[in-house]
């Protein structure tokens, strides 16, 4: 089966590291779109100048091949936005796809830097046994808030989104025109997809899109 063709697309999104080296630098990033697509930058072109441009809202255009999840980009320019709430929903996405890769890098070099161990040397006069102190009880863990709370408190209104909403009220929908894609608009959106005979993704892809008149 052939390989499908690239696309010229325009994508608005954040900044976030997908990759780093022994050194815990960043060698590769990708662009989390607002329709919660992720694009991962392909070599060359521009996608190198954005390594320094982390957790920053941005559109890019450029060549996109393969299918969620595993699209790719090749970006031939870009535009980087003022926003700083960009930066900040950057920093949750960044969490949520990569935070333990990089720190693997750090714990690595910490390991390394321990000191040998001393020489072991002759023991000690034995002492009388002490009274054992009661065990502690552990530390009760404070409970994680929900990463997918913290996403949706930050995440930022999409006029693609609000579009979308507004074309599925006239289709039947009863959805708040936000521009946020909660889960009642991925509900609205896979109903739509079903009657259209779409692939039912939830997701405003091209084809949805197309449906929509969008």
């Amino acid at each position: 089966m052939a390989p499908a063709e690239a696309t010229s697309e325009r994508i608005n999104g954040l900044v976030i590291p997908v990759e780093w080296d022994a050194e815990g630098k960043v060698v590769a990033v990708a662009i989390a779109a607002f329709d919660e697509t992720t694009y991962l930058v392909k070599p060359g072109g521009k996608g190198s100048e954005l390594l320094d441009r982390l957790q920053c809202e941005v559109t890019v255009w450029g060549k996109v091949e393969g299918k969620a999840p595993g699209k790719t980009i090749l970006i031939e320019r870009y535009l980087m936005s003022t926003s700083s709430k960009g930066k900040i929903l950057g920093l949750a996405i960044a969490a949520l796809v990569g935070v333990s890769l990089a720190l693997a890098p750090l714990a690595l070099a910490a390991e390394q830097a321990k000191p040998a161990a001393p020489a072991a040397t002759a023991p000690a006069p034995a002492k009388a046994p002490e009274k054992a102190a009661p065990a502690k009880a552990p530390m009760a863990k404070k409970p994680m808030a929900k990463k997918v709370m913290a996403k949706k408190a930050m995440a930022k209104p999409d006029a693609k989104v609000k579009a979308a909403q507004e074309a599925l009220n006239k289709a039947g929908a009863k959805l708040k025109a936000d521009g946020l894609m909660g889960k009642q608009t991925r509900i609205a959106v896979k109903k739509f997809q079903k009657g259209k005979g779409l692939k039912v993704t939830g997701k405003l892809d091209a084809a949805t899109l197309k449906a929509l008149g969008l």
